[in-house]
Order: C-alpha cells, then sequence, then structure tokens
C-alpha cells in the first residue's frame, strides 16, 4: 500500500511539474530595428533606433516608433519569411517592408 502511494505521489510531482514546465512566458527585450519600406527608393539605409521585441511560443511582436508588427509562427513562409542570424533575426514581407532586429546597437558593432 506505501509502494503504491509513493507511486501515485511520484507521478502527481511530476506530472505538476511537467505541467508547469510547458507554462510559455514571453521573453520581452529592448532590441534595435531598422525598417525597410518597398516604397522607400531611397538609397540611404534606414538609422536603426530602439524597438522592443517579443516572442512565444514562436510568435512574435515587434514594436517600433508606436507602430506594432505581429509575426504569427503558424504563417512564416506563407505571408513573411523569416532570417535568424546571430546579430539579430529579419523579417520580410514581400512587397512591403523587411524589418531587421538587432539585439545590440549595430552602429557600436
Amino acid at each position: 500500500m506505501r509502494g503504491a502511494l509513493i507511486a501515485l505521489s511520484l507521478g502527481a510531482g511530476l506530472g505538476l511539474l511537467s505541467a508547469c514546465s510547458n507554462t510559455a512566458e514571453a521573453e520581452s527585450k529592448t532590441a534595435w530595428c531598422a525598417l525597410f519600406r518597398e516604397s522607400d527608393n531611397s538609397a540611404e539605409l534606414p538609422e536603426p533606433v530602439p524597438c522592443q521585441f517579443s516572442q512565444k511560443q514562436g510568435d512574435v511582436t515587434i514594436s517600433i516608433d508606436g507602430q506594432r508588427y505581429d509575426f504569427a509562427a503558424s504563417e512564416q513562409g506563407k505571408t513573411y519569411q523569416r532570417d535568424n542570424h546571430t546579430l539579430g533575426i529579419g523579417f520580410s514581407r514581400q512587397d512591403d517592408f523587411t524589418l531587421v532586429v538587432f539585439w545590440e546597437d549595430p552602429r557600436q558593432q
């Protein structure tokens, strides 16, 4: 009987631990962003500005200059392209824009 109670307690404890570890929390950090609009024919590169990067379960939200950009993981390769690099991440929507996120100020690198 005691062995069955220990096994039941261990099973319940492991189940609770597993449930807790599956709780997804958003990663959020201040980063640097450069927004390239397809309609902008300027030869100059846009100045990187501070932005807020958040990711939860692969879904990304970027806030830059009061504008919010959402990239759902389920839409990757369909409505946008994602390009991961050691210095940051690029998000592109064809014929619209490319938004590059740098983890550190690229002017300091």
